[in-house]
């Protein structure tokens, strides 16, 4: 009896450690374990001929979005057990982002024959992602301009894809531009007017600055000059799908838009008629295509309000 009861207790305890092994085993690893080597701020892999970082700062990475809500390997799937032999699958943030990397993929950053803004570089690492409501985010409304400046304001960036960094510069002097400059959140920047994920170019219909869209983007803040607008003659015209009627960016400018009252405003008072609507009305095009007279901002001009104008 006593040599079995050792069998017995032998198995016993041959079960019991196997139980604890595979528990082991089971149990995912922590992000303590996995910054046991990820803190090292020397850690790098080579990869295509450079050497990439795999640091992750344990601090940033907890006060992040990600790091306050998810482990490690909810993302790195494939990290079974610390520390993995094998490098772990790459994470795609469309894992959990579907409906952004979809509209990303449709975007005019995504499909330009010039490599351009990809996820990181517009929210910053992954490790220390912010959101957006954070004021030190890269993507808090403040500090939109900021961010698509990385790109758009580096002339050497913006001419290589064939682009000019002049409308960043023109927005920055704009009444936009100075109106977040002087603190005021309600202020317009680049994702008001162009989107986010889903940036189109101009001549895609479904761009929020097609020319037919833009009374539309606009009225996103300036609602009921843009009702006014609609029931004007030139409104109208494009309410009947009419491309070549003008719309608030045509009299106000685009990137470069100014305060009514700035003499140097397309839309100030001593400019409207002898410069900005001038542009249609002064021209013979105008009477050619729709049978208006051409006259009619000379005529203004003349007048005694023309004259008053002209100072």
């Amino acid at each position: 009896m006593g040599a079995r009861n050792k069998l017995f207790a032998l198995v016993l305890s041959l079960g019991f450690s196997l139980s604890a092994s595979y528990a082991f085993a089971a149990k995912k690893p922590a992000n303590e374990d996995c910054l046991t080597c990820h803190s090292d701020s020397t850690l790098t892999k080579e990869a295509d001929g450079k050497s990439i970082s795999l640091h992750v700062d344990p601090g940033h990475f907890k006060n992040s979005i990600h790091g306050t809500m998810f482990s490690c390997v909810d993302c790195h799937k494939g990290v079974k057990a610390e520390p993995h032999e094998t490098p772990p699958p790459k994470v795609t943030c469309a894992q959990c982002h579907a409906d952004q990397q979809a509209a990303y993929d449709r975007s005019y950053h995504a499909t330009g024959e010039h490599k351009a803004a990809t996820c990181e570089d517009c929210h910053g690492s992954v490790h220390e992602l912010l959101p957006s409501s954070d004021p030190k985010s890269t993507v808090n409304h403040a500090n939109v301009p900021a961010t698509c400046g990385r790109c758009h304001s580096q002339k050497f960036v913006m001419e290589a894809s064939g682009h000019s960094a002049q409308p960043f510069i023109s927005y920055q002097e704009s009444v936009h531009g100075r109106a977040l400059a002087a603190g005021k959140d309600g202020a317009a920047v680049c994702t008001d007017c162009h989107g986010a994920h889903d940036i189109l170019a101009a001549s895609d219909p479904k761009s929020s600055i097609n020319k037919l869209n833009v009374p539309g983007t606009c009225a996103k803040c300036h609602q009921a000059v843009e009702t006014q607008f609609m029931q004007s003659i030139h409104g109208q015209a494009l309410a009947r799908g009419n491309s070549q009627a003008p719309v608030c960016t045509d009299c106000h400018g685009i990137h470069s838009i100014k305060a009514h009252i700035d003499p140097n405003s397309s839309v100030s008072a001593q400019n409207v008629a002898r410069t900005t609507c001038a542009r249609c009305h002064a021209g013979v095009r105008l009477s050619q295509e729709f049978g208006m007279t051409g006259q009619s901002v000379s005529t203004y001009l003349d007048s005694y309000h023309g004259l008053a104008s002209r100072g």
